[in-house]
């Protein structure tokens, strides 16, 4: 499917972004940053700054077409075919419940990019050169918030396939049935 390829590419884009700024690095929010590292962020404060414009200007985009993507499977296959069983009384359970999950999980995916976008204009709007510790936390917040948009791509990415599994599932169930009819 293509969204794969979409991941693919959304994982590519944090893991190269990020290791630009590598130094950034931190496990904690707030941790204290050395001097060497105050100073690195402070000389190349326009370097970061450019940096992170051009990942929030990717990352908007990016978000846009894979919401589209994400938005388009649910209501173009997945609710069509699904309200076609019901109108046609015929049980989809199974395909309900996976249906259901994609949902939630693409709620959580809106969610977390918003919080991300918000933390990353945070780290934006914050004085590296006056501020340099406020900016090293804001961009590891900001890395953390990613990180989750990421795990929820995953997410998406698993419950398409998890309905991929209970319509193939569907179809061998439905076929078998008619068979049975036919005889």
């Amino acid at each position: 499917m293509t969204i794969h390829k979409k991941t693919i590419g959304f994982s590519l884009i944090i893991a190269v972004c990020l290791a630009g700024a590598s130094f950034l690095s931190v496990s904690a929010q707030n941790t204290s940053i050395t001097a060497q590292q105050t100073e690195k962020i402070h000389s190349n404060c326009t370097s970061l700054k450019n940096t992170l414009n051009q990942l929030h200007s990717s990352d908007a985009l990016l978000r846009v077409n894979m919401g589209q993507t994400y938005e388009s499977v649910l209501t173009k296959l997945i609710d069509r075919f699904n309200s076609r069983l019901s109108n046609n009384k015929i049980n989809n359970d199974n395909l309900k419940s996976a249906t259901s999950e994609y949902n939630t999980a693409l709620d959580v995916f809106r969610l977390d990019y918003k919080t991300y976008e918000e933390r990353l204009s945070d780290a934006l709007n914050t004085d590296c050169s006056e501020q340099p510790a406020a900016f090293y936390d804001a961009v590891a917040i900001a890395r953390g918030e990613r990180i989750r948009v990421h795990a929820d791509v995953v997410r998406l990415d698993q419950l398409i396939d998890k309905y991929q599994q209970s319509l193939d599932q569907f179809e061998k169930d439905y076929r078998s049935v008619v068979q049975g009819l036919k005889k």
